[in-house]
């Protein structure tokens, strides 16, 4: 019975050790539980702090996650996390999403994760990408076909649409050109590049008041003539205007440009033309002789030359 006593006693001791550790250790595990702290920051590649950016935490033994949003000053903070080794992902709309592993420490909140999140390339970037090579090598169809690739992921993309327009007009294709520019200029209605473009389409399809329209509003938003492609455009309204017989809406576009310009030729032989229309011809012969003593050699040169040459013919007195 001693014995038995002396047994019965020794395991009540080593079973009340066991307990007395199990609750002495518990607390410190607990607190080392708590401390599981992740901070860090987000960024892009210029350095620039990205707010919104969402870090999920997924703990793989127990499937247990953890979602975290940066501020906007691109810092983040968690605590209260078991101190294991996370699989991770960061995302953030237009980047590439980050995935990886990382470890979070007990006790410890002095440790950073300063992450950076790359631009993600957009839809259709790559047809994008191919097809402006093959149009810069002259490969117009090739070119169509990437960019009709590009566009057909990248829909609301007012550029791409504007690239298929120029690889179609390359290739004739010019209803579908229009079309193509018409889509562009609706989703961006205030990029004047683009009403210009969609005005020298029209101007090229004799819808004379579609092309006016467009070049008007363009010139509106972009009024300064010293940007090359609305010195053109403003140039090319002009023209449309003696086209549709607006005479002094076109002297007045006309002169406009040569303010600019005093020695283009565009808007010279416009004015020619505007006073012939008038009958005054000796003024039209004047500025129509200026255009090829100053701009010898261009394609406006080349039309005041059979321009002098008829009237010359026509003034010349029958034999």
């Amino acid at each position: 019975m001693h014995g038995c006593r002396i047994r019965i006693g020794t395991q009540a001791l080593v079973l009340a050790a066991v307990v007395g550790a199990f609750f002495v250790n518990t607390p410190v595990a607990a607190r080392q539980l708590e401390l599981g702290v992740i901070q860090g920051t987000v960024t892009d590649e210029e350095g620039r702090p990205i707010e919104g950016a969402v870090l999920k935490l997924r703990d793989p033994d127990r499937g247990r996650v953890y979602e975290i949003k940066s501020d906007k000053n691109g810092k983040f903070y968690r605590r209260g996390l078991p101190p294991v080794e996370f699989e991770f992902t960061l995302e953030k709309d237009g980047y590439q999403t980050l995935k990886d592993k990382v470890q979070v420490a007990a006790g410890r909140d002095d440790r950073r994760f300063d992450f950076k999140l790359v631009k993600a390339a957009p839809q259709g970037a790559e047809e994008f990408v191919k097809g402006v090579e093959a149009f810069k090598t002259g490969d117009a169809e090739k070119a169509v076909a990437f960019f009709e690739e590009a566009a057909r992921k990248a829909p609301e993309a007012p550029e791409v649409h504007v690239n298929l327009a120029l690889a179609y007009l390359r290739v004739k294709r010019q209803d579908d050109a229009i079309k193509e520019l018409e889509t562009a200029a609706a989703l961006a209605p205030n990029e004047p590049r683009t009403l210009f473009q969609l005005g020298g389409a029209y101007v090229d399809a004799a819808k004379y008041d579609k092309a006016a329209e467009a070049l008007e509003k363009g010139l509106t938003l972009q009024p300064d003539l010293s940007d090359p492609l609305a010195f053109e455009s403003s140039v090319t309204l002009g023209a449309v205007y003696f086209a549709q017989g607006k005479i002094e809406e076109a002297i007045a576009r006309f002169e406009k440009a040569q303010a600019v310009k005093p020695d283009a030729p565009g808007p010279k032989l416009g004015l020619a033309k505007c006073a012939f229309s008038k009958g005054d011809v000796e003024k039209a012969l004047k500025l129509l002789k200026d255009v090829v003593a100053t701009a010898p050699g261009t394609p406006e040169a080349t039309e005041a030359e059979a321009f002098i040459k008829a009237l010359e013919k026509k003034d010349r007195p029958a034999a």
